[in-house]
């Protein structure tokens, strides 16, 4: 196995799944600290949970059916994909 098979992230999430977890991020989540429990109770991995007064996301650690990343983005109290 080469080291950037170690570090390529082994989950690959389909468009469906992805709105899935939209659906559920707009579902539950209005806040910061909301953001830190929905993140604590999910089958997640995430690469990176940023939540602050002025920019809130978390990238995914896998990737979706093209090989690109996926942040999803909080923005004017929606959630949606920013990549």
């Amino acid at each position: 196995m080469s080291i950037s098979e170690l570090l390529e992230p082994s989950t690959t999430y389909s468009d469906a799944q992805i709105e899935e977890i939209l659906a559920d991020l707009n579902a539950n989540v209005r806040g910061l600290q909301s953001l830190h429990v929905w993140a604590s109770q999910q089958d997640l991995e995430l690469a990176r949970l940023t939540a602050g007064a002025n920019l809130t996301y978390i990238r995914l650690a896998g990737r979706d059916e093209h090989g690109h990343p996926i942040v999803l983005m909080l923005l004017d109290h929606v959630w949606e994909r920013a990549i």
